[in-house]
């Protein structure tokens, strides 16, 4: 069925693409066979970036010198827990990552496949663990750190304890290797969205903050840290140069945690200085080969390819080649703005986490290129568009210019591309509940870009069996207690940031904060013009659905339908007035429509299943809904928990029977059996009315349209669910609306 499935769909694409995809193919396969006879000759590491003499460019300015105190405390206490080594990441509770560690495994899945390592100051432990034509530099790198340091595992699954090797090449590193592996668990460590807590925890104790340790202590962790990983990780070798999109992560991150060292005064000396630069050029070259793009869907992982190859090429000093780099991402960045955000601001991944990490992207990625110096925003004129790219082509110097609203300053990104940005932080505005927490829609896992500011809160360490029932066997380490916990569903960081950057800040939830800052420094401290305000409902083209005749044409449909067709809910409000200062916000792109009072906030799902018809990140929940009544959720969309380590457990997640949506027993409306990250829009998802008098939706999934309406009234909401066939409707339950799927906000599952 997959089989048929796939020839059907190349055979839908026209003969120029087939071309393509068949030549990109042949082109990928031949170069990886290649390179990997070659990488095992030679080294891969580049050790003299061309430009030696030039240091890496700074943009950041002295971040706030008085932070609140309960920052501090949580910006040391974290920093505190990375000095350990210790790291919470996709639900794996706080653990300290190390050679030969014991894992507690995965859903009864354990794995022993790690052992301790005795280090020693010259490297030759290293010996049997990396490729032998890398051996002499990886030592030459690990005599940099210092002696005491403990290693970190970078390419152990620390969930399930399966390790991946450091000599085995990149593409050859199986991804879903055996049951209950993740491979996600060692792509996310080696992001090292970690460091930039370090950089400020480094702020704080040069202010001689009461709990912080010497300023050198958070930077030579940073130094050894780096070190490590290029040690034990050569280009093109091991887990964590796999996926392109988390090398461009991973190197985004150093650049910006080094920044903040040196913007605050830290030095480093210039061996280290000389490793660095020399393999932040390496992440750039791995980017520029082996581009995630795709000649009919590029997705979050070609943009963060772009937004990683930018980066680097804004810090390394000017060359010819890093000056193509730089117009290519420059040019690919405002490419991807325009192709994968809607006009209403969404995100075309289909998934309000997705929306978060695409947009985190575009945005650090705008504000890099606001605030080019002159030397860079010269390279964008006098590039060489020369043919060394695996993707789209260069388009010849220069690059187009356009003015900055608000500015006397040209930029080579469009106006529009600033109306889009605008939008972008209103469909994140939108989507928050009155808790300061995101609907689920789609895929969430956790998937961040830079974490500048995460939030947090503490628990007590004996109250985490009781939250999370992923850590029931959790023992904890002791350096975790308090226990932090991280928010994955406030997303009110990029609100913020955003309108930082507009100078909109009024507008915002909370305080101006780091990352606000940091996204201005990176502009330039240049503050943009908003464009005119804009309504709560954005535009709908020519989609109208507002009018009464609509509702009456819906509502007729829905009463033409015999009692055993339908099923009707009631979900009361004690004592409250939902309708009152009502208001309606929709973004018809997306799929999303959203009723909103003091008292009430209501979300409806009705919509395609994004990346233009491939449903990577999607969800069978059309026609699915949330709800919230004074703060509390009624509600709610169960999340994503996991991915490739046990598909039944994906699929479970992403089936109809885990959203409170119409269904038909043992059917899915959109299959779900073919493959993990792809999914047909068979149910076609239409809004035929949302208004004053409420929302009716209908859907082909199960042949037969499937209608829902709902109408709010004062003190309840009114749900009615009708099949215009055969087929009967699953009565559901309210008060066990997920079919007892617990809730997943990225990766963990909590009780409470």
């Amino acid at each position: 069925m997959r089989l048929k499935k796939t020839i059907k769909t190349i055979l839908s694409l026209p003969p120029r693409i087939i071309l393509q995809k068949i030549l990109r193919l042949i082109q990928r396969q031949w170069r990886s066979n290649v390179v990997q006879k070659l990488d095992l000759l030679r080294p891969t590491y580049s050790q003299n970036f061309p430009q030696t003499s030039a240091p890496l460019a700074t943009y950041l300015k002295i971040p706030p010198l008085d932070p609140p105190v309960a920052d501090s405390e949580q910006i040391l206490s974290l920093a505190d827990l990375y000095l350990n080594h210790t790291f919470d990441l996709l639900g794996s509770g706080w653990i300290q990552v190390r050679h030969g560690m014991d894992c507690r495994g995965l859903e009864n899945h354990r794995y022993a496949m790690g052992s301790a390592r005795k280090t020693d100051p010259q490297g030759t432990w290293l010996k049997h663990r990396v490729n032998a034509s890398n051996k002499n530099y990886s030592k030459k790198i690990w005599r940099m750190i210092a002696t005491d340091y403990i290693p970190i595992d970078w390419q152990l699954d620390f969930k399930s304890g399966y390790r991946w090797q450091e000599k085995k090449p990149a593409s050859q590193c199986s991804a879903t290797p055996l049951p209950g592996v993740d491979i996600k668990v060692p792509w996310e460590l080696s992001r090292m969205q970690h460091l930039p807590q370090l950089a400020m925890a480094y702020g704080l104790a040069s202010q001689n903050t009461e709990g912080a340790q010497q300023p050198e202590t958070y930077s030579n962790e940073f130094s050894n840290q780096i070190l490590d990983f290029i040690a034990t990780n050569p280009p093109r070798f091991g887990v964590n140069w796999h996926c392109p999109m988390d090398v461009g992560i991973r190197v985004s991150n150093w650049l910006v945690a080094y920044d903040l060292f040196k913007s605050q005064g830290a030095s480093f000396d210039t061996e280290f200085e000389q490793a660095f630069k020399n393999s932040v050029y390496d992440h750039g070259l791995y980017i520029i080969q082996n581009l995630e793009w795709n000649p009919t869907l590029r997705s979050n992982h070609y943009l963060a390819d772009i937004v990683g190859l930018l980066f680097v090429s804004a810090y390394l000093p000017r060359s010819p080649e890093t000056d193509t780099w730089l117009a290519f991402s420059v040019q690919e960045l405002i490419h991807a703005m325009e192709e994968q955000f809607h006009t209403d601001g969404s995100n075309f991944e289909g998934s309000t986490s997705y929306h978060r990490l695409s947009a985190e992207m575009i945005l650090y990625g705008t504000a890099l290129i606001l605030g080019l110096p002159d030397g860079k925003r010269e390279a964008l004129k006098l590039y060489d568009p020369i043919s060394i790219f695996s993707g789209p082509k260069l388009q010849k110097a220069p690059l187009p210019f356009f003015p900055v609203p608000g500015l006397d300053q040209t930029s080579p990104l469009p106006p529009t591309h600033f109306e889009k940005l605008e939008r972008v932080a209103d469909f994140t505005r939108a989507i928050m509940k009155p808790n300061g927490q995101a609907i689920q829609i789609g895929d969430n896992d956790s998937g961040r870009f830079l974490k500048l500011h995460p939030e947090f809160h503490k628990a007590e360490l004996n109250e985490i069996h009781a939250l999370y029932q992923n850590l029931h066997d959790y023992t904890g380490s002791e350096s975790a207690n308090p226990y932090w916990i991280e928010d994955h569903l406030n997303h009110s960081h990029l609100i913020r940031a955003i309108d930082a950057l507009f100078g909109k800040q009024a507008d915002s939830p909370g305080p101006v904060d780091i990352e606000a800052q940091i996204v201005c420094d990176l502009a330039g401290g240049k503050t943009l013009t908003p464009s005119k305000p804009k309504t709560s409902t954005p535009d709908t083209g020519n989609r109208n659905f507002s009018s009464d005749l609509s509702w009456q044409e819906g509502k007729q449909k829905l009463d033409a339908l015999s009692s055993k067709q339908c099923n009707t809910y009631e979900i009361f409000a004690h004592e409250h007035n939902l309708k009152s200062s009502l208001k309606h916000f929709c973004f018809p792109d997306f799929g999303l429509y959203l009723m909103v009072s003091p008292t009430m906030f209501f979300s409806i799902r009705c919509g395609p299943v994004g990346q233009n018809g491939n449903g990577g990140h999607a969800h069978n929940d059309a026609l699915s809904i949330e709800l919230q009544i004074d703060g509390i959720d009624r509600i709610t969309d169960p999340g994503s928990y996991l991915y490739t380590p046990l598909p039944e457990i994906r699929n479970a997640y992403r089936s109809v029977k885990a959203h409170f949506a119409p269904y038909v027993d043992q059917q899915e409306p959109n299959p779900i059996d073919r493959h993990l990250f792809q999914m047909e829009d068979r149910a076609q998802a239409q809004c035929l009315y949302f208004g004053n008098n409420g929302f009716i939706g209908m859907h082909t999934g199960y042949g037969a349209p499937v209608y829902r309406l709902i109408q709010v009234e004062d003190d309840r909401l009114i749900i009615k669910d009708g099949i215009d066939g055969p087929q009967k409707l699953v009565p559901l339950d309210p008060l066990n609306p997920t079919h007892g799927l617990p809730f997943s906000s990225g990766y963990g599952i909590r009780l409470h």
